[in-house]
């Protein structure tokens, strides 16, 4: 397109920090946000823990004070924005897949049972509880199912349980 097609009465999309690729979030607007559900601040996913909403006062508008638990770090956020801004939210998936191997480098090798494919690029972190526990359990001949949490492009192992056949 040339400058003399230029349409100045058309929109330009607009290129912000809170674009993703595949429609990993959609908007919500602050004012609607309930305990429990996902958020996007600062660029990270983040589970909402605790919601206050302000009235209006003299020389301001509405506020609501956001308290949110990133997903994969554990860090606590807290944040004041007006009620009328708009947050990104995130798709959040969890799949369930059985563990087949876990190599030398700790690197998972997990079974989707629905589909059958198998993947290998998860890496395990066995100095968290959970992954140390996942571990033992592995290393002495326990079939274990693990579920994946992804969101925003980043997976984590979140639970396991014992298979029982």
């Amino acid at each position: 397109m040339t400058s003399i097609d230029f349409n100045f009465a058309e929109p330009i999309a607009s290129l912000n920090r809170y674009d993703y690729e595949n429609d990993d979030c959609y908007p919500v607007d602050i004012g609607d946000i309930k305990v429990s559900q996902f958020i996007v601040l600062n660029s990270r996913p983040y589970k909402v823990v605790e919601v206050a909403h302000s009235k209006p006062g003299k020389h301001g508008h509405a506020k609501s004070r956001l308290v949110g638990i990133d997903l994969f770090t554990g860090k606590r956020i807290e944040e004041v924005r007006p009620c009328g801004q708009v947050v990104q939210a995130p798709n959040v998936k969890k799949t369930d897949y059985l563990l087949v191997n876990i190599d030398k480098d700790k690197y998972l090798t997990l079974m989707n049972e629905a589909t059958c494919q198998l993947r290998s690029d998860l890496r395990l972190k066995t100095d968290h509880d959970l992954g140390a526990k996942i571990y033992e359990k592995f290393k002495n001949g326990e079939q274990l199912k693990v579920t994946v949490l992804k969101a925003l492009d980043e997976e984590a192992i979140i639970n396991y349980k014992v298979v029982v056949e």
